[in-house]
């Protein structure tokens, strides 16, 4: 399962595969098969410069803050825990919508 939801705080909690080193960045999600959203990214995982792309990239797709956006599972590793917290109500499907396009 990708999503898990408090809607009590508007938090959105994402399941993230990395690939880093990868020439373009991209994010890719197939709800009937992938129990993850992929997302590949430019950075080598060094002295967190692949995180860092990471929450760049999530909050340009979300248009919301990167304080916004907090790794709270995986950092060293490519399968991550992603918090999000939204000042406003939003549904799953908008969430994968934006991060599609």
């Amino acid at each position: 399962m990708v999503f898990s939801k408090d809607s009590l705080k508007r938090t959105i909690f994402l399941k993230i595969r990395v690939k880093t080193n990868s020439k373009v960045q991209k994010i890719s999600y197939n709800q009937f098969t992938d129990s993850w959203i992929s997302i590949n990214l430019i950075s080598k995982p060094v002295k967190n410069k692949a995180n860092k792309e990471l929450i760049k990239l999530l909050s340009k797709k979300l248009n919301i803050a990167t304080n916004q956006i907090q790794i709270i599972a995986g950092p060293k590793n490519a399968n991550k825990t992603i918090q999000i917290r939204f000042f406003e109500d939003i549904s799953k499907p908008k969430i994968l919508e934006k991060l599609k396009n």
